[in-house]
């Protein structure tokens, strides 16, 4: 049996696409896969089990047969951390790791470990990604997208220096168009002979890390002020207002399918908002707008909503929520496998697995 890490140097590689992805393309040629997440940090509850949102998607979108408990044995609480924390039962989750592995492994061709972002990752519960994945002779697949030359390429080589030929390569997930040709014609021959193989370099797709009105409204713990009908437009990108009335009028033109965020003290930006393609309004500071506002974002058919906190904490949490949520909607699983099938060489990483 294969065992394949693949993890992430940075966040929001899109780790979780480029998983679903490689289990959709090896079914496809007919073997049977088996998904595992040593450690959750995503926590929620299903029937009254702990477990991580992640796995509960990759559950559903798979119809995976394993229990939750076992396909993530371990999920990262705040109960769980005062525990550890405490120097209390360290071993155990350890063990319990181990012994959820070896059901959703059990029969498989291969199972594909799921990361959270850092191959140390579990040493505070005992065992480390980086060991399990020694320990259970697995191969790893980085993701990255590619950010400062030399922090992406010192980081590849530390971890090609670390685990050696455990090392398949990596795939340049979400690229700037800017810098798909500099990482193909330069970065790429480079790393090449260093050992490491550019095994995919896949460009930002706005439709994967697109979010609906109502995702915005729960995940800002907003108030909804107008426009309940339009909860289920889709929001691509956002941006901020944080400029001149005429400033901001010209930027907004550029960009479609956004979501503005900005104070909601801010009538001269939200109105500029209005006289472009916009599919929500955010407003912070707990600040709500005048009558005449409301009643143009109304009769445009865009929503407004309400939210605590400044326009920064907004932000970061847009920030979070578009890159987390890429494809744990069913109806992105579909695009996102395509895209990914034009852009990865799954040839050369099933070669190199042995498949």
């Amino acid at each position: 049996m294969t065992v394949l890490f693949v993890d992430s140097l940075s966040e929001y590689t899109g780790r979780n696409t480029i998983c679903l992805s490689l289990g959709i393309k090896l079914r496809g040629a007919g073997k049977s896969v088996g998904f595992f997440k040593p450690l959750g940090v995503f926590p929620t509850r299903v029937d009254g089990v702990p477990t991580d949102e992640d796995m509960v998607f990759f559950k559903e979108a798979l119809g995976l047969g394993e229990a939750l408990d076992d396909l993530c044995p371990v999920v990262l609480t705040q109960e769980l951390l005062n525990e550890v924390l405490a120097g209390k039962l360290a071993d155990s989750y350890a063990e319990r790791t181990r012994d959820a592995f070896k059901k959703v492994s059990a029969n498989k061709d291969i199972t594909i470990v799921v990361g959270i972002g850092y191959v140390r990752s579990g040493m505070i519960i005992g065992l480390s990604e980086a060991d399990f994945l020694k320990e259970t002779d697995g191969k790893l697949l980085l993701t990255d997208r590619f950010g400062w030359v030399n922090r992406t390429v010192d980081r590849l080589l530390a971890t090609k220096q670390d685990f050696g030929d455990r090392l398949l390569g990596v795939v340049f997930n979400r690229m700037e168009p800017k810098k798909m040709d500099f990482v193909t014609r330069v970065a790429a021959p480079y790393l090449k002979g260093k050992g490491i193989d550019v095994l995919g370099v896949v460009p930002e797709d706005s439709k994967l890390g697109a979010v609906t009105v109502d995702e915005i409204l729960h995940m800002l713990n907003g108030e909804l002020l107008c426009c309940e009908d339009k909860l289920d437009e889709v929001v691509e990108r956002f941006s901020i207002g944080a400029m001149t009335a005429d400033a901001a009028l010209r930027h907004f033109m550029k960009i479609r399918d956004k979501a503005v965020i900005t104070g909601g003290d801010r009538a001269d930006i939200v109105l500029a908002a209005l006289d472009t393609p916009t599919k929500c309004l955010v407003l912070t500071g707990n600040l709500y707008p005048n009558d005449v506002v409301l009643a143009r974002a109304q009769a445009a058919g865009v929503p407004v909503i309400v939210v605590p906190g400044d326009t920064l904490e907004a932000v970061e949490k847009f920030e979070a929520m578009m890159g987390r949520l890429s494809i744990r909607e069913t109806r992105k699983v579909d695009y996102a496998v395509q895209l990914m099938e034009q852009h990865i060489d799954y040839h050369a990483i099933f070669r190199k697995l042995g498949l």
